[in-house]
């Protein structure tokens, strides 16, 4: 395969995991941000990566027979992270309690959070990698949770199946 097609695979990959992963996405941003170059890069050069004519700025080549949606600027992840509170995650495990004390303990434990200590719950244990709880209210959001973690609790039994 040639370095060319192989780069564009790996690209593909990491643009596709920041589309499905905000969290992802949003250290992805950070790393770039941070990084402080050693090399001048001329104004010319800036202009001509990041004018539209020159396909910078966000437009993404596709490998053949591929029909992704080019995900959002990660600019705008990064800002609507830093415009949102972060909270901390509080110190559950919600397939762990499920496997201990059942589906009526796990309940219990998630109606005692409010929304933002359960949207931290779902970025921290990976509850949602496509994105859809973001318009949950809490009572649906400890739902989805619920449900996860029963989902995960079942997996992880028949993994273990001999």
């Amino acid at each position: 395969m040639s370095l060319n097609k192989t780069l564009d695979r790996l690209f593909d990959e990491i643009r596709r995991e920041a589309k499905r992963n905000p969290e992802f996405a949003d250290r992805l941003d950070a790393v770039l941000r941070l990084h402080e170059s050693r090399r001048e890069v001329s104004e010319e050069t800036l202009a001509e990566i990041f004018s539209p004519a020159s396909g910078g700025g966000g437009e993404q080549s596709e490998p053949e027979g591929a029909s992704v949606q080019p995900a959002a600027p990660l600019s705008r992840r990064a800002a609507r992270a830093a415009s949102s509170p972060t909270k901390k995650a509080p110190a559950l495990n919600p397939t762990g309690l499920f496997k201990r004390e059942g589906e009526e303990a796990l309940g219990t434990a998630l109606a005692a959070q409010d929304l933002g200590a359960l949207r931290a719950l779902v970025a921290e244990h990976n509850l949602d990698p496509s994105g859809v709880t973001l318009a949950l209210t809490r009572d649906e959001l400890a739902q989805h949770i619920l449900s996860q973690a029963k989902r995960r609790a079942e997996r992880d039994e028949k993994m273990f199946e001999y």
